[in-house]
């Protein structure tokens, strides 16, 4: 029989393991191992009470130790003790029967005790059940951990909500200000071509004449930018709802290299324009291997687009271990700071900050590419003037 000081003391530490801080598992942790040391137990476990519906209860393992099911016989009695669902009335019934004893196997006990308002504890003691004024004195004790557990899954679920609603805010925040600006934007782009078709109106129907030509060139100069820019749009917004992975493929970065220089060598000549690969261009990579291609090609138009005659491009390729980073670097006219998140977003870059004829689809297009194989894409720039380097990371 213990003294009563020793009594004090080991209710003591079992409560002070009690409700540390908001986190339930890190508490549960300690306190059913403080439950099971200072009472010399062999196994605990705590039960959750939940609703299924329809009346229908459970009471589902929220916490065990030891925690593999095969060395703990707290769970493995309560399998065999309790029935797996419960309407209110039976349930009710069981908890009122609570504190109680179950004398499993020769001197092995399990005690079933409430857990007011979250569930059940059980406790497994080997050679003899606990006494009376232990399994009276374990009710505040009881008590205090229901109030922590319910106390820390309402900050968790409070958290949770939180997340959700800015998450939600955020999306609804960036679909209201791209609805407003592709909304601006086209308002702006259809102007000039609408003028030009409406030139259409001064034709006279008499054979054409030189001007009357002049004007008919104007009305099909702005069909075909009207007509591409609503294929643009259609086709961006349309990926940015599906956010489709392209299908993967092993692809030679020495082929990747070669196609690249292919590609680019007639924009790169008509600006008298190098381009330096730099890196380790061995081995393969299995990727999406279009949707890499389409994103690298659209870093190095933009890198011809905005470097001057004559000016060094250059793109390195990096590996660390599972890591690739490609980098596109560019010594031209550089990007602003308060553009270096807009270039990723459809129709926010004013005209005169675009490529000549160009609509601000590529590389908002290229970040929905990096999005759905979850790349990274990303700009960094020291200023107008002064080139930029934009960075993707596989």
């Amino acid at each position: 029989m213990l003294l009563r000081a020793e009594e004090q003391q080991i209710y003591y530490e079992i409560s002070m393991s009690i409700g540390i801080g908001f986190d339930y598992r890190k508490m549960l942790k300690e306190c059913v191992g403080k439950y099971l040391r200072k009472l010399n137990l062999s196994a605990g476990c705590v039960l959750r009470r939940k609703e299924l519906g329809n009346g229908v209860f459970i009471l589902e393992p929220f916490y065990m130790l030891p925690k593999k099911v095969a060395a703990n016989r707290a769970i493995q009695i309560v399998n065999s003790r309790l029935q797996p669902q419960y309407d209110r009335e039976s349930l009710e019934a069981l908890e009122a029967e609570l504190p109680f004893p179950h004398n499993s196997v020769d001197e092995e006990f399990a005690h079933f005790f409430r857990l007011p308002d979250f569930g059940v504890l059980v406790l497994v003691k080997s050679g003899g059940p606990l006494d009376e004024r232990t399994i009276n004195s374990l009710a505040a004790l009881n008590a205090k951990l229901a109030n922590a557990l319910n106390a820390g899954l309402q900050k968790e679920a409070l958290a949770e909500s939180e997340q959700r609603l800015a998450d939600a805010n955020e999306r609804l925040a960036e679909f209201d200000a791209d609805k407003l600006a592709f909304i601006q934007y086209i308002s702006h782009e259809l102007n000039t071509p609408l003028n030009w078709i409406g030139s259409l109106n001064m034709m006279e129907s008499q054979s054409l004449t030189a001007e009357n030509a002049r004007y008919l060139d104007f009305a099909r100069k702005g069909f075909s930018r009207i007509s591409r820019l609503a294929q643009l749009a259609s086709s961006y917004f349309e990926e940015a709802r599906q956010k489709r992975k392209g299908e993967t493929h092993l692809l030679g970065l020495r082929d990747l290299e070669s196609a690249l220089q292919s590609t680019m060598m007639g924009k790169l000549a008509a600006k008298e324009l190098t381009l330096v690969f730099e890196g380790d261009w061995e081995g393969n990579l299995v990727v999406d291997k279009e949707g890499l291609m389409w994103v690298l090609q659209v870093l190095l138009d933009n890198a011809v687009h905005f470097s001057l005659w004559e000016q060094t491009i250059r793109i390195s390729l990096e590996r660390s271990g599972a890591s690739v980073v490609f980098r596109v670097t560019d010594q031209g006219v550089g990007i602003e700071s308060e553009d270096l998140r807009a270039i990723f977003k459809p129709c926010q870059m004013p005209e005169h900050k675009r490529s000549e004829g160009g609509y601000g689809f590529s590389l908002p297009r290229a970040n929905l590419i990096c999005e759905a194989n979850a790349w990274r894409l990303s700009v960094v720039s020291e200023g107008q003037g002064k080139g930029a380097c934009f960075s993707l990371s596989l």
